[in-house]
């Protein structure tokens, strides 16, 4: 059996684009449907995180690393910015295992393209992720440095960081119906993952042998970008952004080949 293109992956995203968005407006209002606030609460979050972070850490609990420049109310949107995109990562990969799951009465229709769960997973907490950061860049513009006019130059993080969230999704969702001790072994991993990366501290603050492993997730490169851009008004490095892009579309692609040579066999599983 020939192995599908690394063209096909691709070419899905823009096949299924209308279905894919759809759906995914559909999951962001049913998230908070029956909420009182509805739809303002991907703003409010933000805002009460970077509350409770400027409460914590600049004056209940300040961390002897940080620097003079970093106190106060800096620190906190330092902060806020690496646990923005954790909560991209974690919001994709912790729901990825149960993708297929959940939709089993999808299984068995031949005319719906399962591959488009995954897609439409990370599409859904790249809205809210995009929320977030809209809110971190008021208060990065309020009570910061404000942002350089290359900000746009972050969408060179953020698409290929969607795509390897999309790779891993359709890895965990397929793996998953095989393996179900899978859905138990997610939450450790993504509760490691927020202390394996640089979300509460500079990478420049782990020791030499650690920083060179943690420079190589695409979780670190992505942080270490956004605060580059936003802090020090800075592009990211041209290397790690290569790294990104390499890595994230081998496993956007490997993820769809896993995808797509065990998926026939989910109606005998489920």
């Amino acid at each position: 059996m020939p192995l599908p293109s690394p063209v096909n992956a691709v070419a899905l995203l823009w096949i299924h684009r209308r279905f894919v968005w759809s759906l995914t407006l559909t999951g962001v209002s049913s998230r908070y449907r029956t909420s009182w606030f509805g739809l303002f609460w991907p703003v409010i979050h933000p805002v009460l995180l970077i509350g409770v972070f400027t409460f914590v850490f600049a004056y209940v609990m300040p961390l002897r690393w940080v620097s003079e420049e970093s106190g106060g109310v800096g620190f906190p949107l330092f902060l806020y910015s690496g646990f923005l995109v954790f909560t991209f990562f974690a919001d994709v990969v912790s729901r990825a295992p149960t993708l297929v799951l959940e939709n089993t009465n999808l299984v068995k229709k031949v005319v719906f393209p399962l591959e488009v769960l995954a897609m439409v997973s990370a599409c859904t907490s790249l809205l809210f992720f995009a929320v977030n950061l809209g809110v971190f860049s008021v208060f990065l513009a309020l009570l910061g440095p404000g942002l350089p006019w290359f900000t746009p130059v972050l969408l060179g993080l953020f698409i290929p960081f969607a795509l390897f969230l999309i790779g891993v999704a359709w890895f965990l969702s397929a793996l998953t119906v095989y393996v179900r001790d899978v859905t138990h072994v997610i939450g450790i991993f993504v509760t490691a993952m927020m202390f394996f990366s640089p979300v509460f501290y500079p990478l420049s603050s782990a020791p030499e042998p650690v920083r060179a492993a943690l420079s190589l997730s695409p979780l670190t490169i992505v942080i270490e970008g956004i605060r580059a851009v936003a802090f020090d008004h800075v592009l990211p490095d041209g290397g790690d952004m290569l790294i990104l892009w390499i890595g994230s579309l081998a496993v956007f692609y490997l993820g769809y080949l896993w995808f797509q040579r065990v998926k026939e066999g989910f109606s005998d599983v489920l």
